[in-house]
């Protein structure tokens, strides 16, 4: 829609919507309700989009946006001044007079006089009011105005999709983080179990003399740590459990299981089509490249304060003056006036050129983005490759571990190998499951991380969620 002189019925008729908050954009919905119980990263996904304070705060970002093209067009709706003002006064003015005259007494005239107070008043007041109407009819800066306004509405509705974006994979990650940390749980309760029996057995040979006491000793030292490392890493477990929690807005200690997810396909595609894929869809790079257009549109306002403007103005006086006499008087005047800026102290000059120097420096900004983003995804597929080599290496790892640990500990019982050589191999057991753990989990958040940096990761949701 381009900008044009507006008269007051119809702007204020098109700016109504704007005026009674009713934009294209939906309210973030409510937040649902959490009485505890099992969780899926699905759910999770639904109620960061309801109660996210990150997506509702980019929510009304964007319903400030919406303003700025109304903005732009008041600068050419009609202005109307009404000025009023009433005068009172009251004069009073007091004079004493001596009258002379002839008083006649029974046929006798005498000389008499009379003093006389006299007090007038003077009344009377003055009203008038004046009604101004003022109807801009060219100003060039509308238009560029105009036009940076409804940059800005895009460019706040990209930002929020890629809050949303963020947001979800943000969740993700704490998600994971809790599976992965409770998978470290239990094999920190299995290592403590089999230190355990490692020491039970330990003290058994040491009572009928097969083993020294320093077995017995070097096996309470490993149960000992065992039980340490549990206790600690159940302290990080409830950290990270209530991260989750306050990244979903959940009460204080709102009792809940995580549910883990299936696993993501490990396909992984050519580097050349992610980054593709990654300069047509993320939002944060075409922000940028939006935010060379609003710079221009700002160049451009500048350029038309350079043109004339034209105003017409219509006032319209009515009087009223009450006394001794009465007046009433009523004047109306009507201009158009024509505004020619020829120079401003060079102001306008600096403005442009600052201007022009801005729309080279985004431009910069864009491609630095633009590198950024190549970099976050070589990294991502990268981070995938090696996370797919890693565990297949880790998995045969374990079972190497697993057998060695159960060979040396049957050798144990029989007398051929130290206890040295078991607790050796059961650190080495723990150690190796741990890593798969960490490199399991961190394998499906390096996929979600790869789709995240291209700008698809939960499409669905964020098309969805998008406002129009």
């Amino acid at each position: 829609m381009s900008p044009r002189p507006l008269f007051a019925p119809t702007f204020y008729l098109l700016l109504l919507p704007a005026l009674l908050g009713a934009p294209s954009a939906t309210r973030p919905t409510q937040k649902p309700t959490v009485t505890g119980g099992s969780l899926t990263l699905e759910q999770a996904y639904d109620r960061a989009l309801a109660t996210d304070q990150s997506i509702g705060i980019a929510y009304w970002e964007i319903r400030k946006a919406n303003l700025l093209p109304w903005s732009a067009l008041a600068k050419l709706g009609p202005q109307i001044t009404a000025n009023g003002s009433y005068d009172r006064h009251d004069n009073a003015s007091r004079a004493i007079v001596v009258q002379n005259g002839t008083v006649v007494v029974r046929g006798v005239s005498t000389s008499a006089s009379t003093i006389l107070d006299e007090t007038t008043h003077a009344r009377g007041g003055a009203a008038e009011g004046n009604l101004t109407y003022v109807q801009p009819l060219i100003d060039l800066t509308v238009f560029p105005a105009y036009h940076f306004g409804t940059l800005t509405k895009l460019a706040t509705r990209l930002e929020h999709q890629f809050t949303i974006r963020e947001t979800l994979f943000g969740l993700a990650t704490a998600f994971y983080e809790v599976l992965k940390q409770q998978r470290l749980v239990e094999v920190d309760r299995e290592t403590l179990r089999l230190t355990n029996e490692q020491l039970d057995l330990a003290q058994k040979r040491a009572n009928v003399g097969e083993v020294t006491r320093a077995d017995v000793l070097r096996a309470t030292v490993t149960v000992e740590q065992a039980r340490q490392t549990l206790v600690q890493d159940e302290g990080v477990l409830d950290v990270d459990r209530n991260t989750l929690a306050n990244i979903l807005n959940f009460a204080p200690d709102t009792p809940y299981t995580v549910v883990e997810p299936p696993d993501y396909p490990s396909t992984l595609p050519l580097f050349t089509d992610l980054l593709s894929r990654a300069y047509s869809h993320r939002e944060d790079l075409k922000v940028k490249e939006v935010a060379i257009d609003q710079t221009i549109a700002q160049r451009n306002e500048v350029v038309g304060e350079y043109g004339p403007k034209v105003v017409a103005q219509l006032d319209g006086t009515r009087g009223h003056l009450s006394g001794s006499t009465n007046n009433s008087t009523y004047d109306w005047d009507a201009l158009v006036s024509v505004q020619v800026p020829i120079f401003t102290g060079g102001q306008r000059e600096v403005d442009l050129l600052t201007a022009n120097r801005q729309i080279e420096e985004t431009k910069l900004q864009r491609d630095q983005a633009a590198k950024m983003v190549e970099s976050d995804v070589k990294t991502g597929w990268i981070a995938v490759r090696t996370l797919q080599q890693t565990l297949k290496a880790l998995h045969a790892q374990v079972v190497a571990a697993e057998q060695g640990y159960h060979d040396l500990e049957n050798q144990y019982r029989a007398g051929t190998a130290t206890s040295v050589d078991v607790l050796t191999a059961l650190n080495d057991l723990n150690n190796a499951r741990k890593d798969l753990a960490v490199q399991t989990y961190g394998f499906q958040v390096a996929l979600r991380n790869l789709e995240e940096v291209t700008g698809v990761f939960q499409e669905v949701r964020v098309q969805r969620s998008k406002i129009p």
